[in-house]
């Protein structure tokens, strides 16, 4: 390894957060409940492309890259709850991660992700007025792909070998004639990894604080088979520490989202784009984008 690799991964090792997380980003139409009885089978592909290195908002080193591609199957059922609309889904991935530019010596990684569970209810529900308010609950399983060895400087594997929950609640309303408007917040918490490198010789505990988050989004509905959106999202917390270390990383991020769906006779084809505006610590989102088919069963 060469020594300018050696100093980077010693940089990155220290600012950025070493198991990255951010909100539980909604699509501006997460916000209607669907009908009970309705079914959904979601596959879906992402891709992130990651750039230059930050450390309290300043840029520390040009020329880094990584890139993320992503494969998600999802698989949902909406019911009664309690009288009021509810929305259950199980979510599986397969991800690879490949590191590039000054990183390139770091050997790229793919496996299987972690299983995430999600269970939602809406506590009101005017379908007339177009107003809703919901509230769901996340947990993520250690059942992916991991690799203690895949820390090392790094973290390229595909699960995160822990816990993780969030708790998320929203509203949406129709503001005028075409135009909707949502907000939602979520925090979420981490079980400790016990079996992370990072930087150093033997493996140790990684430890992580909850994150907050915040998201609002803007809807145009071109008719009842077409919509664009445009989404703000704001993640603060996070600090991570290895061992009895001092917390260090804190996420203080903003990004920015644009999503177009279109009904299909058999159920919705989603685009999504968007990337950070600014970032406190990490390597720069300069580009997320992913296209999510969604079939739907009655």
């Amino acid at each position: 390894m060469t020594r300018l690799l050696r100093n980077l991964l010693a940089l990155i090792t220290g600012v950025v957060p070493l198991a990255t997380a951010h909100a539980i980003d909604l699509v501006p139409q997460d916000l209607v409940p669907p009908p009970p009885g309705l079914s959904t089978v979601q596959l879906s592909y992402s891709s992130s492309e990651r750039g230059d290195l930050y450390r309290q908002g300043k840029r520390q080193v040009s020329g880094t890259r990584l890139d993320v591609d992503q494969i998600t199957l999802r698989v949902g059922h909406a019911f009664q709850w309690a009288r009021r609309p509810a929305f259950f889904y199980a979510q599986v991935g397969h991800s690879r991660v490949d590191p590039g530019g000054s990183l390139q010596a770091i050997e790229a990684n793919s496996g299987i992700g972690d299983l995430n569970l999600m269970l939602a209810t809406w506590p009101y529900v005017n379908r007339e007025a177009g107003r809703y308010a919901g509230v769901a609950v996340y947990l993520g399983l250690p059942t992916g792909s991991y690799d203690p060895l895949n820390t090392v400087g790094l973290n390229t594997n595909a699960g995160q070998n822990r816990f993780a929950g969030a708790l998320q609640t929203g509203y949406g309303q129709r503001l005028v004639g075409s135009l909707d408007w949502m907000i939602a917040g979520d925090v979420a918490w981490f079980g400790d990894n016990d079996e992370y490198f990072g930087p150093n010789p033997r493996a140790q505990t990684l430890s992580q604080r909850p994150i907050l988050s915040a998201q609002t989004a803007l809807t145009y509905n071109f008719n009842q088979w077409a919509s664009l959106g445009l989404s703000y999202f704001y993640n603060t917390g996070g600090e991570t520490r290895l061992g009895q270390s001092e917390w260090d990383n804190l996420i203080n991020l903003h990004r920015y989202g644009a999503t177009a769906q279109v009904r299909l006779p058999f159920g919705r084809l989603t685009i999504e784009y968007g990337g950070d505006i600014t970032t406190e610590s990490g390597l720069l989102e300069e580009t997320r984008w992913a296209i999510k088919l969604t079939r739907i069963f009655w």
